[in-house]
């Protein structure tokens, strides 16, 4: 409730695009040890095979170099690509997501679909920098992209840091709203 009784709401709609999704992916991908451990092998690789040109057999220095050059600069090309062709051919990205945001749930709505989550269904809400990820599991999530949310950020994440616990909100809520305002 806000201070004339009213129920604090929010509402506000969110369009996709692929800079977000890819921003979603690296995020995740370069957050986990297997991301950082292949970014840092292919760094390495190529540093090895830099090392070892005119030094040791052709052969292993072009498969340092072939393996560099995956980890290094495969994997976001790949990442970028692939969100680029989600973006275009998956249905759900299409359509705007309209977000209403009160003290009880979170209603999600996209054409005739139409979702509430409570409160208690919400496991976790992180910042790429880009984006606040709305967990609801693990491995579920909604992306927010802040430029989209704009100046309802702030009035998200203070029902959001009524409504869940601490260690639920993995983010910088000062960093996210400055952020958004851009």
């Amino acid at each position: 409730m806000t201070e004339n009784g009213q129920e604090a709401q929010v509402k506000f709609e969110v369009r996709l695009g692929a800079k977000d999704l890819m921003d979603f992916k690296a995020y995740h991908n370069y957050h986990s040890l297997g991301g950082v451990a292949a970014l840092l092998f292919g760094i390495i690789a190529l540093v090895i095979c830099e090392v070892s040109v005119n030094r040791v057999n052709i052969s292993y220095t072009l498969m340092m170099g072939f393996f560099g050059i995956f980890f290094t600069v495969y994997t976001p090309v790949g990442m970028w690509m692939k969100a680029r062709q989600q973006i275009k051919n998956v249905d759900a990205f299409k359509q705007p997501l309209s977000y209403t945001v009160t003290n009880e749930k979170i209603i999600v709505e996209q054409g005739e679909i139409h979702e509430e989550l409570l409160w208690s269904d919400i496991y976790r809400i992180k910042c790429t920098g880009k984006s606040l990820i709305l967990y609801i599991t693990a491995v579920r999530a909604n992306i927010l992209p802040l430029r989209e949310l704009g100046g309802c950020t702030e009035a998200f994440l203070k029902i959001a840091g009524e409504q869940l616990k601490p260690f639920q909100l993995k983010l910088n809520a000062a960093k996210a709203i400055e952020k958004s305002r851009r």
